[in-house]
């Protein structure tokens, strides 16, 4: 998700919220990410407010909570609209109907 701004510099994100730290024998400072991967909240990012999180999410990704496409995709709220002839199953199991605010196909 993260692109260097300065050219020459390389980016690396050790992970998105816990990080473990202790200082080692030589007064170094150590750092450990005890879990594995990011958590995120899909409701209202799209391509649009954030790209880079998009792409991120195109593989190795399990999606939880949102809704699924019947063509084997995934859609929240904010995204951009479904295509016409794609029905949304919502993270509750049923079907979506786009008109009912009340009813969102992702977790709120």
């Amino acid at each position: 998700m993260m692109q260097p701004t300065l050219p020459g510099y390389k980016v690396e994100c050790i992970g998105d919220d816990i990080a473990w730290m202790r200082f080692d024998d030589e007064g170094r400072l150590r750092a450990i990410n005890p879990e594995n991967g990011f958590f995120g909240v899909a409701p209202g990012t799209s391509m649009h407010t954030n790209p880079n999180a998009m792409r991120t999410v195109t593989s190795n990704t399990v999606f939880t909570n949102v809704g699924e496409t019947s063509d084997g995709g995934v859609w929240w709220e904010g995204m951009e609209p479904v295509e016409e002839g794609v029905d949304v199953t919502t993270w509750l199991g049923e079907k979506w109907d786009p008109e009912n605010k009340r009813k969102p196909a992702a977790h709120p």
